[in-house]
């Protein structure tokens, strides 16, 4: 198995993307979202806790925590607590996180090539603290710049001549960097750079818990002082929540007009519009899209000769930020869904692979700039293989979904039976991605006694919140969440000791461009237009009834699985629940479906 990681090493928090047999780079997602926490905490006993575990440590002792560990790189050891440790280790805590996620989703495999990027304008220090905290971590390791991975992933959808520039800004959690990216010869160079370190996302969390204060405090002053700056375990549990939801009105903002910010007693629920965030902001973000045209000055171009500017880093969701842009620079700017995203996923793109070694990854127009490698001679090894092709667009890696192994004297049936259903996956806008294999009718949408078991231990209504899109649900206990795919809000979860490698339930999300809620007939008449239009699905029931919610059903077979679909309208949205099981599985299956439905939640 060929297993490619890449790792963007961000001020506030780091994203992982991982490519497997050469296919195209694909998020990690890490306790539900695509991002986790940089953040460390060092505990009495030695143990690193990184992201999400480290700030929970973090409310215990504060002391022993460092929520920013990139800005400490130059710093050779940190003081956290009572322990002394190197900068490198620290650093290596979170690139093995990072990497053991990805790791864990590909089922244990060796990495054979792990990727990090930096900033353009590190020296050879500072990656020289990257590179001795990556050592061991995969077969071969290699280093690009931010920006050089975020010019290969938008030269993927929008071509970029020779000797034409691109300008990346890159607003993260922690910095804010502009930087002009030319392809040159097939390559592509950093012309030039500029950046504000004393700036970024979390700059912003802090303006708006600011004016949230400036909003509650009157009315009990001291209290907010102790909500604040109190140092007992309640205090410190308290600003913890605050400040996560003080986040998530943050990024409510990017999509809404207002939005409202829970408090905890005695203080009253806070109202925040987009207005009160721009007019907080406004000043350092207008720095910020100057960043751009200085850095274009400087590369000796003007910008409205620019190819582009594109906007990654997930503060650039603010609108603000793009309208900046287009009033200074004059060039209308692009980004993605998920702009936190883009630098793990070029990253993986903008290294040139042996095929004969690692297999091919798609490649963009023009590779990355490669400025170190190492690599571990102990495990390499040089054998020819032959990289079996890319499955259709949508369908999951086989890393994902373990087939069962053809048969020596016939050809698997597998590739075809893809091929048919991807079709119908995509036109009906379920699209998740299964390994299809025919089976047996049964019951259709309805939950009966005969086929659904009151409660099991994979279905009860107890499970970990996965809440990574625009839609929410507990996964049932017993269950996990083995991946998915940004492009298309898809999660999908697996049995944590499966029975049969073919029990998969997947949630996908669709944008509409109307409400469906408000026409919901719409909403059914195209759905079953789509599926009229297809072979091996049945059953359709626009009026079905299934886990105490109205969803339209439908079922596909093939000759080994079955399954069942359960698609939910509300407002703009299309959630589409897909449970897969082979025939003997449906009392395995079903109750941990009801419970994805059940607690199924459209939150935009």
């Amino acid at each position: 198995m060929s297993l490619r990681v890449a790792v963007d090493f961000g001020t506030s928090s780091t994203c992982v993307a991982m490519s497997l047999h050469g296919r195209e780079p694909q998020v990690v997602v890490v306790d539900g979202q695509p991002i986790v926490p940089s953040a460390v905490f060092a505990a009495a006993d030695g143990t690193l806790f990184v992201g999400q575990e480290a700030e929970r440590q973090a409310a215990v002792d504060p002391a022993r925590y460092e929520p920013h560990p990139k800005r400490r790189i130059d710093e050779g050891e940190l003081l956290l607590g009572t322990s002394v440790l190197p900068v490198v280790d620290v650093v290596r805590a979170v690139l093995t996180r990072a990497v053991d996620e990805a790791r864990h989703v590909a089922g244990g495999a060796r990495v054979d090539l792990l990727v990090l990027t930096h900033p353009a304008d590190w020296g050879a220090i500072r990656t020289r603290v990257l590179l001795q905290a990556a050592r061991g971590l995969g077969q071969e390791v290699r280093l690009v710049p931010e920006p050089v991975a975020a010019a290969v992933f938008h030269s993927a959808t929008h071509a970029i001549p020779d000797g034409a520039a691109l300008a990346v800004l890159d607003l993260g959690g922690g910095t804010v960097d502009a930087s002009v990216v030319a392809r040159q010869g097939g390559t592509f160079r950093v012309l030039a750079t500029k950046g504000d370190p004393g700036f970024g996302g979390a700059d912003v969390d802090q303006a708006l818990l600011e004016h949230v204060g400036s909003l509650v405090s009157p009315g009990d002053p001291d209290a907010w002082r102790q909500l604040v700056e109190g140092r007992e375990m309640a205090d410190r549990r308290k600003r913890r929540v605050l400040r996560q939801d003080v986040r998530g009105a943050k990024e409510t903002l990017s999509r809404h007009a207002y939005t409202d910010v829970p408090m905890p007693p005695p203080f009253p629920d806070a109202h925040v519009t987009r207005t009160d965030l721009e007019r907080l902001i406004s000043t350092p973000l207008t720095r910020a899209a100057a960043l751009v045209v200085t850095a274009v000055r400087d590369a000796g171009l003007d910008p409205r000769g620019l190819a582009g500017v594109f906007l990654v880093g997930g503060s650039s969701r603010i609108p603000l930020v793009a309208r900046l842009v287009l009033e200074q620079s004059g060039v209308v700017p692009t980004s993605i869904d998920q702009p936190e995203t883009v630098v793990a996923r070029g990253a993986l793109r903008a290294v040139s692979v042996d095929p004969l070694r690692t297999g091919a990854l798609p490649q963009a127009q023009g590779q990355g700039d490669v400025t170190q490698k190492i690599t571990d001679d102990r495990t390499r090894k040089i054998t020819r293989r032959i990289t079996p092709p890319s499955p259709p667009a949508g369908f999951p890696q086989p890393s994902y979904f373990p087939q069962p192994p053809p048969t020596p004297s016939r050809k698997s049936r597998v590739p075809l039976i893809v091929t048919i259903v991807v079709a119908v996956v995509a036109v009906v806008g379920a699209s998740v991605a299964f390994a299809l294999i025919n089976g047996n009718a049964g019951t259709g949408g309805q939950t009966t006694s005969g086929t659904t078991p009151a409660t099991t231990a994979s279905g009860t209504a107890e499970g970990r919140p996965i809440a990574q899109y625009d839609y929410s649900f507990l996964a049932p206990t017993g269950w996990h969440q083995t991946g998915g795919q940004v492009e298309t809000r898809k999660v999908l979860l697996k049995p944590e000791s499966p029975v049969s490698n073919l029990d998969v339930i997947a949630v996908e999300e669709q944008k509409l461009n109307y409400n469906a809620t408000e026409d919901r007939t719409r909403a059914e008449t195209e759905l079953r237009g789509q599926y009229d239009q297809r072979q091996k699905v049945s059953g359709f029931d626009a009026s079905a009834r299934f886990a105490d919610k109205d969803v339209v059903y439908y079922r596909e077979e093939t000759d080994s699985v079955i399954i069942d679909w359960y698609v939910l309208f509300q407002d703009e949205v299309q959630v589409s629940v897909g449970c897969q099981y082979p025939p003997d599985g449906i009392d395995r299956v079903r109750p941990a479906c009801e419970q994805v439905v059940r607690t199924l939640t459209v939150t935009s």
